[in-house]
């Protein structure tokens, strides 16, 4: 019997935040092989189940004998951080990595008593989500008026924005939640509720998800990381720029913010010193969130603006007119970050050579190296002749990950781990919503009864959109991120289209002022990343006065675009 994270012992005594943030963070990994275990991190904890079903802890750098048969590496710091404040838990991992390695005994998944321990607070959460729409309607009846199907849609909207704000469960379950409240009130048909199937944007996402995982895990990415850095001269600022530059190029073709911090963790490690520390963490942390918005491989959340656009746009928008629509904001926010880099150097003195351990020897390419790569140029080539053989990007992605499963470079185990799929079906719900929306006639009502927006809309498209971020902004500070994209855009994008203005522009927008945070809790991949490289509170501080000096660039770069958006056409 294959036993799966969510049945470990530790994983039972969490917390509902910390489990996914616990989700988020773990890596599989194959344990048979003990040399390449301890070859991968030297502070990590395996997390995993041994060939007879028990439940297995122990420090990656020393497997015990019978070491697990599959598990989940998880960075040491950041694992204590999750369990610090949740008493049970911390003495289970203390008495776990104090001993043998072996806790718990077997488990079987058909009987394990994994009842949610719902709270007063969960009660009523999911009281308000279900009951809401019940008693929509239960008072609206048999009506069909645009007013009734309008009141409709906000109860199964507000049903699933209980389960996201009170986290009652994934963002996924609400949004699937949502989704079929609108087919049994709205009677949305079939076909729209479930168009994101159809969407190239869900399989684009999917083949990224899949390539970016054998990228990662192949080797492949370490190698070109370690050769490039082995070439540049170690000084602070150099080492700055390099992991910046790092962190961008990253985002051109790995949809996930977590996974490029992961990768840049390791050499942040390795080329810190006293004194520049937190100059590095913030370059790396910069370099690889930031773009996030202005590459549409860059974030999963751009696919869910992709999906919402109306209809007739999608055809029409891919990699290329997404990064036309930021190259502005990615241009100024390029220079003032390079600004700060440079500026934060020459003001502390930092710029002196930095004196980092000698490299060890990077080990022989393999064969999945070599296929990752061909697949890699493939997929470029591909996207480069795209007015040559009008294949759309999504289908090139699909073919490439088709060929990493086929030679064995992604293998199924993989595939099913490590592909985050609540993020796809939450795509296809999103899509869902926003033919829901065009498909009940609610645009029309709005712009009928909102006069003062639809005025915005059409005679102040600039002041619209410096509201838009303003507003955003201030959301963010109390609702997650991908609430707010959701929302906002399955309201707005069909507005905005009406009116004569690209829709894209008022997505990117929400997408964009969405990613800024100020304060620690906003920004999970922060808090990770902070904890990952075992960073000092005092250091943690200097990290979050200079983010905030980079928000308010990231803002005015918003800013700076409205002009040249309106030099395109997409504004009036």
């Amino acid at each position: 019997m294959t036993h799966t994270l969510q049945e470990h012992p530790l994983w039972r005594g969490l917390d509902r935040s910390s489990r996914r943030m616990l989700e988020a963070m773990a890596q599989t990994v194959a344990c048979s092989d003990v040399p390449a275990l301890v070859g991968m991190a030297q502070e990590a904890v395996v997390l995993g189940w041994s060939a007879n079903g028990q439940a297995l802890v122990f420090d990656a750098s020393q497997p015990p004998a019978g070491a697990a048969a599959r598990g989940w590496l998880v960075p040491c710091a950041a694992l204590r951080v999750l369990v610090q404040d949740q008493d049970a838990c911390r003495h289970y991992l203390e008495c776990a990595l104090a001993g043998s390695g072996v806790t718990g005994a077997p488990v079987d998944s058909h009987s394990t008593d994994t009842a949610p321990n719902l709270g007063l607070r969960a009660a009523v959460g999911w009281l308000l989500a279900l009951g809401l729409p019940v008693l929509a309607m239960v008072i609206l009846g048999d009506r069909s008026d645009t007013l009734a199907q309008w009141l409709r849609f906000l109860s199964a909207i507000s049903a699933g924005l209980c389960v996201w704000v009170l986290g009652l469960a994934p963002p996924f379950v609400g949004a699937l939640l949502s989704l079929l409240l609108m087919m049994a009130g709205n009677h949305l048909p079939l076909g729209q509720a479930l168009a994101g199937f159809a969407s190239g944007s869900f399989f684009l996402l999917l083949g990224m998800f899949g390539i970016s995982v054998a990228i990662q895990r192949s080797g492949l990415m370490q190698r070109l990381l370690g050769v490039l850095l082995r070439r540049l001269p170690h000084t602070n600022r150099v080492l700055q720029s390099c992991l910046v530059l790092i962190g961008v190029v990253m985002t051109l073709f790995i949809p996930s913010t977590s996974g490029r911090l992961q990768l840049v963790a390791p050499m942040v490690k390795v080329l810190a010193q006293p004194g520049n520390s937190a100059a590095l963490a913030f370059a790396a942390l910069s370099g690889s969130t930031l773009f996030s918005t202005a590459f549409l491989l860059g974030n999963p959340a751009n696919f869910i603006v992709l999906g919402i656009l109306p209809e007739h746009w999608q055809p029409h928008v891919n990699w290329l007119t997404w990064f036309q629509c930021a190259v502005v904001y990615t241009l100024v926010l390029g220079v003032l970050l390079a600004l700060d880099v440079v500026w934060g150097s020459g003001a502390r003195g930092q710029d002196a050579p930095a004196v980092a351990e000698k490299p060890a020897p990077l080990p022989g390419i393999s064969s999945a190296e070599v296929v990752t790569a061909v697949a890699l140029a493939c997929l470029t080539l591909g996207v480069a002749l795209g007015n040559v053989h009008h294949i759309e990007t999504a289908w090139l992605a699909l073919f490439v990950l088709l060929l990493l499963m086929a030679t064995g470079v992604l293998p199924l185990n993989q595939l099913h781990s490590d592909i985050h799929w609540p993020i796809l079906i939450y795509l296809v719900c999103t899509v869902g919503f926003a033919r829901g929306f065009t498909h009940m006639g609610i645009q029309d009502w709005i712009v009928a009864h909102v006069g003062q927006l639809e005025q915005l809309l059409r005679e102040a498209q600039v002041y619209f959109l410096l509201l838009l971020g303003a507003v955003v902004v201030l959301l963010r500070m109390v609702l997650p991120a991908v609430v707010c994209i959701t929302t906002l855009c399955a309201v707005l994008l069909p507005l905005a289209d009406a009116h004569g203005m690209h829709p894209l522009v008022v997505g990117f927008v929400v997408l964009t002022a969405s990613e800024v945070w100020f304060f620690p809790h906003q920004s999970t991949d922060y808090l990770l990343f902070r904890e990952s490289l075992g960073m000092p509170e005092n250091q943690g501080a200097g990290m979050l006065k200079r983010n905030a000096r980079i928000q308010v660039c990231r803002m005015a770069a918003l800013a700076v675009s409205i002009p040249y958006w309106h030099h395109l056409g997409y504004l009036r």
